[in-house]
């Protein structure tokens, strides 16, 4: 009944946002409700539970698809993204503009190194030479940044006494190729069931990891691909008016 939407939506809203669902994406928040069915109460349990068609807007960036979002952490391993929303996002080291270098500076280890794409031109021989008065174009925690979608990776578990099923689902730039792949761990202890228990874990999670690229142009940071002033369009443009007013 129109009554019951209220706490249906309720329900709903506790539940859904920030969950993952597999090959679906990260719910973000309820978008309307379509059909209640009837209430129906199961024995020894006193509350009414009712079957709902609903949707919701889910986060799930389509692969090639062009992204903003501002370093979280640098590290040898790549570059982490966070969307503020959604910080699982991954620029590996192979997937940074070539030739590069990572300038660990204070952060010994740590990830607040930075990432350096190193401005080259090429000798009359076609090797390439380090210009000496070359701009550094650095990537840090803190910038932000523009990057590709490559792939993204999602990680489904179900735990129970039997054990641990684990499918996991992979969506990549190869034709937008989707694989899957499953496993099954052996059953987990009276001990280890337990203590699920008694920290309400959930019975079944999901993981969306994205990897992401910066290795083609107009990827990075935004400055660097801001057209330059060009001064003698301008002394151009400034003689055309000079003809035109006289």
């Amino acid at each position: 009944s129109k009554g019951d939407i209220p706490s249906i939506v309720q329900a709903i809203n506790a539940k859904y946002p920030r969950k993952v669902i597999m090959d679906v994406g990260m719910c973000i928040a309820l978008y309307d409700v379509i059909e209640v069915g009837s209430s129906l109460i199961h024995p020894a349990d006193g509350g009414a539970h009712f079957e709902v068609v609903f949707r919701v807007v889910v986060f799930k960036p389509f692969v090639g698809e062009v992204v903003n979002g501002r370093v979280s952490a640098c590290t040898k391993a790549g570059i982490e993204v966070s969307l503020d929303f959604f910080d699982s996002i991954k620029i590996p080291y192979y997937n940074i503009f070539q030739p590069n270098h990572f300038d660990e500076g204070n952060s010994k280890g740590g990830k607040d190194g930075r990432w350096v794409w190193d401005d080259h031109k090429n000798d009359e021989d076609g090797d390439a030479e380090r210009e000496e008065d070359a701009e550094e174009l650095a990537i840090e925690v803190g910038d932000l940044i523009s990057f590709v979608v490559d792939s993204i990776h999602f990680t489904g578990k179900n735990y129970s006494i039997k054990g641990v099923h684990t499918l996991e689902s992979t969506t990549d730039s190869e034709a937008g190729s989707r694989k899957r792949s499953q496993s099954f761990d052996k059953g987990m202890s009276w001990e280890e069931g337990n203590l699920r228990k008694e920290k309400n874990a959930a019975t079944t999670t999901c993981e969306m990891e994205i990897l992401g690229s910066i290795k083609d142009d107009g990827l990075g940071k935004p400055e660097w691909w801001e057209p330059e002033d060009d001064e003698d369009n301008e002394d151009e443009e400034e003689e055309e008016d000079d003809e035109e007013g006289g």
